[in-house]
């Protein structure tokens, strides 16, 4: 009977390795080609020129897009994609070229100088006189006028002034988890990758649009104890990604709980002492049904002792809702 179990046990471990072992995360041009691809059939993104570039699992992604919801979008996608651990965003919203300000009207050219070499006009022939009329010196030609002044180059208008738009406190927000937190294997401080589930919004306009990054940390993670003790996790989120810039975000703690032992360890031990106690009643009387409840209660014991409560876990694609506790403040340039 002992050696069925030992063969039965042998074939699952045998099992379960050979599922973890068989997959495999994707490498860094498979994620490439996979970005590319989405990319080049998303409408949002196609026309666009964004260059990718993959280095274990890092997703960096550069050039000249024509608006910022191109960007978000290409962000979104990148994101979204399987083995992506995360996203630095180098794009560049292209700016409206300057035009150049008009030819001032009030300049005018000025006017050709008088030809030196040109021959006087001739003298009139003397009236038939006595007396010959006296002869006036001709007239002279009038000065050129003076070049008018170059006219000095307008100034460029200053930079326009970035956009400030605040989110007041109590506000609710969600967000998709796209790592995994287990309480077994993370510990308080780790940071986890999530995005926005649906857009933050100011009376009623749109300030951070969903898929917009978002860094959840671990505040507290607690394990299950072996005899009682429930396990813990206690995440908050602390920054939210726009425009290639991570704002520190303020909110409440959301704690999600697992089950404890205390209790079924108990009953357990209760049922295994009075298993125990008939038992020994059957072999011997008195003595043996002592003998069989020391027994009986100290095996459930050992069992129970090799045992832990219920591990609490965050799956990834979960949505946590979550509370602003101080107002988020964020900055964009004018479209």
């Amino acid at each position: 009977m002992n050696a069925n179990k030992l063969v039965l046990l042998t074939a699952a471990v045998s099992c379960a390795l050979a599922v973890g072992c068989g997959s495999k995360a994707p490498t860094d041009d498979a994620i490439k080609t996979d970005i590319q691809s989405k990319l080049y059939a998303d409408a949002t993104t196609k026309a666009a020129s964004i260059s990718v570039d993959v280095k274990q699992g890092t997703v960096t992604l550069s050039g000249d897009v024509p608006t910022s919801d191109v960007e978000l979008e290409a962000m979104k996608v990148a994101n979204g994609t399987t083995g992506v651990r995360s996203v630095t965003d180098q794009m560049k919203v292209q700016a409206a070229a300057a035009v150049p300000p008009p030819a001032s009207e009030n300049q005018q050219a000025p006017p050709p100088p008088a030809n030196p070499s040109a021959p006087p006009a001739p003298e009139p022939a003397p009236p038939p006189s006595q007396t010959a009329a006296p002869i006036s010196p001709p007239a002279q030609e009038p000065a050129p006028a003076p070049a008018a002044a170059p006219i000095a180059p307008s100034e460029p208008p200053p930079p326009p002034k970035p956009i400030r738009t605040t989110i007041p406190a109590g506000q609710s927000f969600s967000v998709r988890m796209i790592d995994s937190i287990d309480s077994k294997t993370n510990s308080t401080g780790q940071t986890f990758r999530a995005s926005l589930n649906a857009p933050m919004t100011r009376n009623g306009h749109t300030v951070i649009p969903s898929g917009a990054p978002v860094t959840v940390t671990l505040t507290n993670a607690k394990g299950a104890g072996r005899i009682k003790g429930s396990s813990e996790l206690s995440v908050a989120v602390t920054s939210i990604e726009y425009h290639g810039r991570a704002f520190p975000v303020d909110s409440n703690v959301n704690t999600e709980q697992g089950k404890g032992r205390g209790k079924q360890t108990a009953v357990r031990t209760g049922i295994g002492a009075a298993a125990g106690a008939l038992i020994g009643g059957l072999a011997g009387g008195g003595k043996g049904a002592a003998i069989g409840t020391a027994v009986g209660g100290g095996g459930t014991f050992g069992f129970q002792a090799l045992t832990h409560g219920q591990q609490v876990k965050i799956p990834s694609e979960t949505v946590l809702t979550f509370t602003l506790d101080a107002p988020l403040t964020v900055e964009r340039m004018p479209q």
